[in-house]
């Protein structure tokens, strides 16, 4: 059973809660397992569901105990729906279905994306088997920039801005498909980003771009190669060209979630693996 779950609730919860998001078998993304999010990012976090109003928090109750909370949020105007916590101690297929149920008769026409650990079997084998499409099968890396000797970078790195922002569009196009950051999306919030074009011969070749998370926390969103080729010496020369400049702004630590083609080469730039993620995605009817 799912009932809304108030301040006071969460704060009573709030440790098992927390227990829950650290065990990659028994929780969702973003995971608390990395090395980067603590126990007050947490609490800091789920605080928000009761300020916003775009967020909800639910609790899972089984046999007259609490087995889980699940935090979520949307987005109205692009309908889209997606978990920021899901962490059931037992029963997950239960809670998942009842969740669906909850939000199917509320939010119609949303789109519903919902990440998982490998590790989270019942999640995955029940959302597989639902008829979710898997949309992301990629390996969770987090660089410790602070420990990291000095980064070099090839000459043939271009910072982008809205002056030559098409340098960037040309080929983020090929690849951004349905993702939400597409090349519109970025342009319109370009002073949140930092892009970086590999050129040659006036031509782009590859890209990088990534977002500042806040006290020295950066993310690469991606790496985009042009015609989709297999190239590791230019995705080694894109990483190591945010690597450098997110050190030299002061950076702390990175994280990047890699294809599991470039995942030797991620760790070969200084990346360590957390874990495997899959993203699942379905649409309300």
């Amino acid at each position: 059973m799912l009932l809304p779950c108030k301040k006071d609730g969460f704060e009573k919860h709030a440790d098992f809660a927390y227990a829950l998001a650290m065990d990659l078998s028994k929780s969702s993304y973003p995971t608390y397992c990395d090395g980067i999010k603590t126990r007050e990012m947490f609490v800091e976090r789920s605080l928000k569901a009761f300020e916003r109003e775009t967020e909800d928090m639910l609790l899972f109750v089984c046999e007259g105990e609490v087995q889980g909370l699940i935090h979520y949020y949307w987005i109205p105007d692009d309908l889209y729906l997606a978990t920021n916590v899901f962490a059931i101690n037992r029963n997950t297929e239960q809670a998942l279905s009842e969740f669906l149920s909850y939000i199917g008769d509320r939010f119609s026409g949303y789109d519903v994306v919902m990440g998982f650990p490998a590790e989270n079997h019942s999640a995955v084998k029940y959302l597989s088997e639902q008829g979710f499409d898997c949309i992301e099968d990629d390996y969770n890396n987090t660089a410790l920039l602070d420990s990291m000797a000095d980064i070099p970078v090839d000459k043939g790195i271009t910072r982008i801005h809205k002056e030559n922002y098409d340098k960037f569009q040309s080929l983020h196009f090929q690849i951004e498909g349905e993702m939400y950051w597409d090349s519109e999306r970025i342009r319109a919030d370009l002073d949140s980003w930092t892009i970086f074009v590999k050129q040659k011969d006036g031509e782009s070749q590859g890209a990088v771009y990534y977002m500042n998370a806040g006290d020295g926390w950066f993310e690469i969103f991606g790496i985009d190669i042009m015609h989709g080729e297999h190239n590791p010496e230019l995705f080694k020369e894109l990483l190591n060209a945010a690597l450098s400049d997110a050190k030299h702004r002061g950076g702390k630590v990175m994280t990047f979630f890699c294809e599991k083609d470039y995942e030797a080469t991620a760790q070969e730039c200084g990346f360590v693996c957390v874990g495997n993620y899959l993203c699942f995605k379905a649409h309300v009817r």
